[in-house]
């Protein structure tokens, strides 16, 4: 019996945390969609895809492991950004402000980053073509290769 309401009162718990959690996402990205702004915002996890987020005010959000699969976040503010693990393949980050932004484990495939601002940003786990940061701005910016300093004054 103790075994048993052991088990209840655990899965309880479980239950209530997780919605706790959810509903507080949900809010965020609400508030993300309707404002474009949402500094210091959890969106761990959020379903983005195809999101219209240009310039949209990001900085110091949670986004890892989100799914932003061909959003549009050119000219975003995404200053201070955690995107671990998130889906960014396809995305338009033309013009997008990356000042240290955490990209590792990120998927960038085909994502536009011309004239992004990379700055500080870590793309350490990012196997990623050197060509495709051309027209960006790389200073202390974290890369396989290593530290990348191009565009430092």
């Amino acid at each position: 019996m103790k075994n048993i309401l052991l088990r209840i009162l655990l899965a309880s718990c479980l239950i209530i945390t997780g919605f706790g959690l959810e509903a507080a996402s949900a809010k965020d990205v609400k508030r993300l969609k309707l404002l474009r702004m949402c500094e210091g915002c959890d969106l761990v996890e959020a379903k983005l895809r195809y999101a219209d987020l240009k310039n949209a005010v990001l900085i110091n959000a949670n986004l890892s492991g989100a799914d932003l699969k061909a959003a549009d976040l050119s000219g975003a503010n995404l200053t201070g950004v955690n995107f671990s693990n998130a889906d960014l393949s396809e995305a338009d980050l033309n013009g997008a402000v990356l000042v240290g932004a955490d990209l590792r484990g990120a998927t960038l495939y085909n994502a536009n980053l011309l004239r992004a601002d990379l700055r500080k940003a870590d793309l350490s786990t990012i196997d990623i073509d050197p060509s495709r940061l051309v027209e960006a701005t790389i200073c202390e910016t974290k890369t396989m290769a290593g530290m990348q300093n191009r565009d430092c004054s």
